[in-house]
């Protein structure tokens, strides 16, 4: 068996040291790799209350800058950095995690023993009013996933953690030869909706560039 690693991913949850009063936007998608690696995204942002709120301020490591990068947020009227990291040890994320989070309102980790991977936490949203979270995890685990309280397919477990409580998470996962699905089940979970927007881009600017070529024909027929 191998030695047990623990890794806190409590990064999800910092946010809420800076407005435990005011909207509230957490966004995870993660995977976890067969040899102990990490890759992902985090959006982390609050509700803007004027024009000059940029939300939430993240500090990486500069050790890590090879492998973390973190870009301005705005979308829906929620500001704050959207965090991306690839291929990260565990004790990487602990250090990373270690730097930008500060609150306690949570508890959550990764353990690895042997051939199993395992994941358990709570988040505490106790003070959130009920109107003003949107907080949503997703992790994909290299291998079988045999128990989990959150809601699973294909190996990707997610959670919706409701405000005005504390929601705890769990799940067990099994190693397997086919553990490098978790990658492309990340990268999908990630990427998949920004290539749809952009096959819809592509298409409407086709129909449109289509429209014009034909209406200048038929006046240069005239």
């Amino acid at each position: 068996m191998r030695a047990s690693r623990v890794v806190g991913l409590v990064v999800l949850f910092g946010v809420l040291v800076c407005s435990l009063s005011g909207c509230l936007r957490v966004h995870a998608a993660l995977a976890i790799s067969p040899d102990d690696r990490v890759s992902g995204e985090l959006i982390i942002a609050t509700y803007a209350v004027s024009d000059q709120d940029n939300g939430p301020v993240l500090t990486i490591p500069p050790e890590l800058n090879d492998q973390v990068r973190a870009e301005k947020y705005a979308v829906d009227g929620y500001v704050g950095q959207k965090v991306t990291f690839s291929n990260l040890r565990f004790a990487d994320l602990a250090q990373l995690v270690q730097t930008i989070s500060e609150a306690k309102q949570y508890r959550l980790s990764l353990r690895r023993a042997g051939d199993l991977v395992t994941l358990a936490g709570s988040i505490d949203l106790t003070q959130v009013p009920k109107d003003r979270a949107d907080v949503q995890i997703k992790v994909a685990f290299p291998g079988t996933v045999s128990r989990t309280n959150g809601d699973e397919k294909d190996g990707t477990v997610s959670w919706s953690p409701k405000p005005g409580a504390v929601t705890e998470f769990d799940a067990i996962a099994q190693y397997s030869s086919g553990s490098d699905n978790s990658w492309v089940r990340w990268a999908l979970l990630v990427f998949g909706s920004a290539l749809l927007a952009a096959i819809v881009i592509t298409l409407l600017a086709l129909i449109v560039h289509r429209r014009t070529v034909s209406a200048e024909r038929a006046q240069a027929a005239r």
